[in-house]
């Protein structure tokens, strides 16, 4: 019985053993021994159009960023993977930083916000918030923004200066070496690449191929061109999308959470009072999802928190561009990447439409 029970320990060391390090050596997003987003950051801040390493971690990136930034960027955007075309050429706004991340939550405009507050000892005079209905569920599952541990540090300590209380973490995050799904993903990089998966040669550089994906000096991206323009494929992507938005476990919010009703407020609220102007950007879906959402009433809460930032923003008069629902524009869904990513061009007419909307309204009269 105890050799059976040794046997049984050796083969769990072993195991774990492996685990360990495959996770360590192949570390296929460079979630443990980052090295090329430093090299990223500075030479972006430096005006140019760089490659982004495989797979690389986005809110990793934007600690580097930040801390490379020798001044405070007059325009920030937050938000998720919604907001990353919002840069200068759109915006029209020329000192600007866009600091989205992928699946990016309230939590993430608590890091942003936080580091630069932290850093510069103020924050930017103007900060565009992208805002996806999501971020409102109580439960939504997005962890990614405890993964390091200066960007967790930095919501933390932000939250608690705006609110007085703790960030409350009630969310799981795998520590990266023993994660068996981070495993199971770095296994499928070893039998993708074979031994090429333990070679780091993925530094960031200068892109010079305009067809291939690269970030912007100003933080918004460049998908690659197959993505990026429009096609026939693209387009039976987004018309293949069928049913209610399932991300961030979105078909099951019904209601507008109060606590991050509040954590929300509280942060802009906050700006506010620090004379920072906030633009609100709520970017559509596509018409086949509208489809779904609003006709077949597949995530009917969409509308409700539409409705609600419209009555923030006008209690408090911001600006306010955009809205879920791509049929208000009269885009189709040629313009969409999937079905809740706009490409470049439709950014730009949402964009363009509500910001003429909103100088037509608020001009002031003559005499």
């Amino acid at each position: 019985m105890k050799k059976f029970i040794l046997q049984v320990i050796l083969m769990f060391i072993l195991l774990a053993g492996i685990l360990v390090s495959v996770n360590y050596f192949v570390d296929a997003s460079e979630v443990i021994t980052p090295r090329s987003y430093g090299t990223m950051a500075k030479l972006a801040l430096a005006g140019n159009i760089v490659t982004a390493p495989e797979n690389y971690n986005e809110r990793l990136y934007q600690i580097h960023v930040i801390n490379e930034m020798n001044d405070i960027p007059e325009t920030i955007v937050i938000g998720c993977s919604r907001g990353m075309f919002l840069g200068r050429e759109i915006t029209g706004f020329e000192n600007l930083y866009n600091n989205c991340v992928s699946g990016g939550c309230i939590e993430d405009y608590y890091a942003i916000l936080g580091m630069y507050y932290k850093k510069f000892s103020k924050l930017p005079a103007r900060v565009i918030v992208e805002a996806s209905p999501w971020i409102f569920y109580e439960n939504i599952p997005e962890a990614r923004w405890k993964e390091q541990y200066i960007y967790k540090t930095s919501a933390q300590e932000f939250y608690y200066k705006i609110n007085n209380r703790d960030l409350v973490d009630n969310l799981t995050n795998e520590n990266p070496y023993f994660s068996v799904s981070y495993f199971q993903y770095n296994l499928s990089k070893i039998r993708e690449k074979g031994l090429k998966a333990f070679v780091r040669n993925n530094e960031a550089r200068i892109s010079t191929n305009p067809a291939e994906a690269a970030d912007y000096p100003d933080g918004s991206i460049r998908y690659k061109a197959e993505v990026e323009n429009q096609s026939e494929n693209r387009l039976s992507i987004v018309k293949a999308q069928k049913g209610a938005v399932t991300y961030q476990n979105a078909d099951k919010m019904t209601a507008i959470n109060r606590k991050k009703i509040n954590d929300f407020e509280n942060l802009l609220n906050f700006l506010l009072n620090n004379d920072v102007e906030i633009i609100i950007y709520m970017q559509p879906f596509s018409v086949t999802q509208c489809y779904y959402i609003y006709d077949k009433g597949t995530n009917l809460i969409f509308a409700g928190v539409e409705k609600y930032l419209h009555e923030f923003g006008e209690k408090h008069k911001l600006k306010v561009i955009g809205g879920y629902d791509s049929r208000k524009y009269n885009i189709s869904d040629e313009y969409f990447i999937d079905f809740m990513h706009l490409d470049k061009a439709g950014t730009k007419i949402i964009w363009d439409f509500d910001n003429k909307l909103y100088f037509m309204y608020n001009a002031p009269s003559g005499n």
